[in-house]
């Protein structure tokens, strides 16, 4: 029996499985060209993920953990040429984590202190704008200069659309002002403002003293060019792989997981893959949503994390990687939140290649700054922005870039945590920008900014169906640091 072999027993006989002798005479035949201690321990966590009881590794089990290219079926005699890895050295900093400065005030007193924070952050940017200088308080606006233009900026506190107008308040802490669209066009881009958001609004007086809205619009982001970086590096964006629900899509993680291995094509790219970012939903869950336990594979929070450090540790260790929160994650549910508790994924805390992190985050890779949220507040954005819909969350992601807020619209589906600061504005122009959450890719840019929803890991739940959701699982956005060209990679169709 051969050395490399009878490691792999050892180690399958510590785990509680023993080979059968098909498998070990199918190993056997392999024990050249792959690594038989993987092999045989990936052919155990098959097991264990499928709550597979059976104690004995079958041929078909060591089949099921064969590398793509060395299945049976089409290429047994093929020779696996490993991947020589360009060495870059990581160049990262965290602009921004929630976690250590989250501080709530209960009752009034802490909504208060958020959305005056938010004014005066918004505000701020607001200030940069060469015309800001215009921009009056609400307080001394003179009604009687009924010819004249006036700007104001202030927080939308509320929205009424009319057959014939749209209403719009406007608090700007000195005053609160109600004003009305009544031009179609004006009405439109009134219509696309979010309730909660700062507006900038030029309105002009009538002859009976109301306030006509003659433009409005958002802080947004400038036009701008992107940071890039010097060097070819690549960094790969996902989310939502959602361990632990009946429909993960293991077969085609486990062929990115093999992908990121440097064991399924793509040399040039995976050579220099340095980054990984995982923006939330890292497992289902336990009771996030009516009779989920209906649609779960295990329902154990903490087995559904061990499932998923099982994946995770398999990741290359030159890749460094980035996770953060996101609903279906033991962390409190109130945006921001804070980083996954050390009690549910220990064993990701001591990984020397993964980063753990709060919702939302600033990160600066190889000087490209990125902001990454989870992107709950999609659900508010789709849902009261007329034309949108959750088979293009780019155009969502484009209302938060111009509010410049991450979850500007309060009392929606997305909870806001009372805090002293609020964390959700967006302050820095990000040159990539990446959510999840919706279940569906897709790509676009905005005003010279990347923007990236990294769709799923799990397959149409039932909720999903009844919710109208097509999620677009299994594809992966992965990004050029240097040129921040997309490639999508879908590990689904792959076989």
């Amino acid at each position: 029996m051969q050395l490399k072999i009878a490691k792999a027993i050892v180690e399958a006989l510590a785990s509680g499985y023993q080979l059968d002798s098909e498998a070990f005479e199918f190993l056997l035949q392999f024990n050249e060209r792959v690594n038989a201690v993987e092999l045989v321990m990936k052919a155990v966590q098959i097991k264990y993920y499928n709550n597979d009881k059976q104690t004995v590794l079958t041929k078909q089990d060591i089949e099921k953990a064969l590398p793509p290219n060395l299945k049976e079926t089409n290429s047994a005699h093929k020779e696996v040429k490993p991947i020589v890895i360009e060495h870059i050295e990581s160049e990262y900093k965290i602009i921004k984590d929630p976690t250590d400065n989250i501080f709530p005030i209960e009752g009034l007193k802490g909504f208060q202190s958020l959305f005056i924070n938010r004014f005066e952050k918004l505000m701020k940017i607001v200030k940069e704008r060469p015309d800001s200088y215009q921009i009056r308080q609400i307080s001394t606006l003179k009604k009687e200069a009924s010819n004249s233009s006036q700007k104001i900026a202030g927080l939308v506190m509320n929205k009424k659309i009319g057959r014939a107008y749209v209403e719009l308040a406007i608090d700007d802490m000195s005053d609160r002002i109600r004003t009305l669209a009544l031009n179609e066009a004006v009405k439109k881009n009134a219509i696309k403002v979010c309730l909660d958001q700062l507006a900038i609004i030029d309105l002009q007086f009538s002859k009976r003293g109301t306030a006509i809205v003659k433009d409005v619009y958002s802080p947004d982001i400038p036009e701008h060019l992107p940071n890039r970086s010097k060097q070819e590096v690549y960094a790969v964006f996902t989310s939502d792989t959602h361990i632990g629900s009946n429909t993960f899509l293991f077969d085609a993680f486990n062929r990115f997981i093999l992908w990121l291995n440097g064991k399924f094509g793509d040399d040039s790219i995976i050579r220099k893959v340095k980054y990984l970012i995982i923006g939330g939903d890292l497992v289902d869950g336990v009771g996030i949503y009516p009779n989920q336990e209906k649609e779960l594979q295990e329902v154990d929070i903490h087995e559904q994390y061990k499932k998923l450090i099982q994946l995770i540790e398999q990741v290359p260790k030159h890749i460094k990687i980035f996770i953060i929160p996101g609903n279906h994650d033991p962390v409190r549910q109130a945006l921001p939140q804070p980083v996954i508790p050390e009690k549910y994924a220990d064993q990701l805390y001591h990984m020397e290649n993964v980063i753990m992190l709060g919702n939302p985050i600033h990160l600066n890779l190889h000087g490209v700054n990125i902001l990454v949220c989870h992107g709950r507040s999609l659900d508010d954005i789709v849902a009261t922005t007329p034309g949108l819909t959750f088979s293009k969350p780019a155009s969502a992601m484009k209302v938060l870039l111009k509010a410049r807020h991450l979850a500007p619209i309060y009392g929606g589906r997305t909870p806001i945590a009372p805090e002293k600061e609020d964390h959700l504005v967006i302050e820095e122009v990000p040159d990539i920008f990446h959510t999840g959450h919706v279940h569906t890719v897709d790509i676009d840019t905005y005003r010279g900014t990347l923007m990236i929803n990294s769709g799923t890991w799990q397959g149409q739940t039932s909720y999903q169906m009844n919710m109208g959701l097509t999620p677009t699982p299994g594809i992966v956005p992965i990004v050029n640091l240097a040129t921040l060209e997309v490639t999508l990679k879908n590990f689904v169709m792959i076989k």
